[in-house]
């Protein structure tokens, strides 16, 4: 007998196909190599959310994050795996949440990406990552992003 959902994860790993090429060509063809990535789909994720009892699971991406390329690479791969997460919430209403996802340790990058997973795609809040590189989010080069409320409506104004 199922269980009935209503747990809420916030900690929900999505894998679009872009993002999971793009590790395994960071990883020179190893990565993604654990099933539950290589095999991820959206049905699969919403059976193990229903076998789980998760009536909804906020999206985020797993570890590297949109940094395994040159700058406007991962700016195309940031907002190419936020309209991805954004369309997965609009086609199940309720299952889904979506914390933005960034090019960081682009900092302009981000800021623009911050203004468009929140303002345009309305997601629930923005991921950020423990450290990058050898940077932890209290490096002073992440000020603006951190304080990146106070850019948005500049950047809207572009």
């Amino acid at each position: 007998m199922a269980q009935p959902n209503w747990r809420v994860d916030v900690h929900h790993h999505f894998y679009p196909d872009e993002y999971r090429q793009a590790m395994q060509k960071a990883a020179g063809g190893e990565g993604g190599a654990f099933p539950g990535v290589r095999d991820w789909t959206v049905a699969r994720t919403l059976e193990e959310m229903d076998r789980n009892g998760v009536a909804t699971s906020i999206l985020s991406l797993s570890p590297p994050g949109c940094r395994m390329g040159d700058p406007e690479s991962n700016r195309r791969l940031a907002r190419l795996c936020n309209d991805y997460g954004a369309r997965m919430a609009k086609e199940h209403p309720g299952r889904f949440g979506q914390f933005g996802v960034l090019p960081l340790p682009d900092v302009e990058g981000s800021l623009a990406e911050i203004a468009y997973a929140m303002d345009t795609l309305k997601a629930d809040g923005i991921q950020l990552m423990t450290s990058y590189g050898d940077k932890w989010l209290g490096d002073p080069m992440f000020d603006p992003v951190l304080r990146s409320e106070e850019h948005t409506s500049e950047l809207q104004s572009h």
